[in-house]
């Protein structure tokens, strides 16, 4: 009697079997729906490079436009910051930390002007803003307002992610580093070229610059997001870690 029961089920059996393995096959082939940025960078001293956003649902990663290269994860949700260095195999965490109030206080003013003859980005025409810290011009930003409004909130936050981590060390910064320009660019106001739309175009007063290459929205391996796994895990500044 088990024997024909067995018989009589192999077929369904044999016909659930392809089912899995192809179910299996489906969740390897995830793909997410992704905000690809792509910026040229110009520090003193180096050769430009590129620079890479990828936005996804969860996650903001920030890389040198290489998907097998070292890279950051910011966790949109709980603005955690994740960096991974593969030479090393280590996984730094940072996560959001107690906010320190300042003693530094800066004289800080924005000067808006309209570009002539700009063209326009998605139907907007970009706006040129200086930034200005006890009157010596610190940055200057070319943006286009409610442009990639989503992109622009999630760099808002982990701007201010990262300030708070280096609210922690700033003592350790020598006071005659300590201007005006680079309080306001790098703590008091770190997020503010941000605030009045999509960057196409940043530079500072230390000769640094990045330009907007170009931007699509696309599909890509939901291992883009993944974490490695067996790297050592860091903790920076796990004393002030809020509760």
């Amino acid at each position: 009697m088990r024997q024909k029961t067995l018989l009589s089920l192999l077929p369904f059996m044999l016909m659930i079997q392809p089912f899995s393995m192809l179910l299996a096959e489906s969740n390897n082939e995830i793909k997410l729906d992704i905000t690809e940025i792509i910026f040229e960078e110009i520090e003193p001293g180096i050769e430009p490079f590129k620079s890479r956003l990828l936005l996804g649902e969860f996650f903001l990663r920030l890389d040198d436009d290489d998907d097998q290269g070292d890279f950051l994860l910011f966790d949109r949700k709980t603005h955690e910051v994740h960096s991974f260095n593969h030479e090393e195999k280590s996984h730094l965490i940072m996560k959001p930390l107690t906010a320190k109030a300042m003693d530094f206080k800066v004289d800080f003013k924005v000067e808006q002007n309209k570009l002539q003859g700009a063209p326009k980005v998605n139907g907007t025409s970009a706006v040129q803003h200086l930034f200005y810290a006890d009157g010596q011009l610190c940055k200057k930003s070319i943006n286009v307002p409610d442009f990639l409004p989503e992109v622009t909130l999630t760099l808002i936050d982990y701007e201010q992610a990262i300030v708070q981590q280096n609210n922690q060390t700033l003592s350790r910064i020598p006071n005659n580093v300590r201007s005006s320009c680079y309080m306001a660019n790098n703590y008091l106001h770190a997020s503010d070229y941000l605030k009045v739309g999509f960057p196409l175009f940043v530079s500072d007063d230390q000769g640094r610059q990045k330009k907007l290459l170009g931007f699509r929205q696309l599909k890509k391996h939901h291992s883009i997001m993944l974490q490695p796994e067996g790297y050592s895990v860091y903790y920076p500044n796990s004393a002030n870690l809020k509760n």
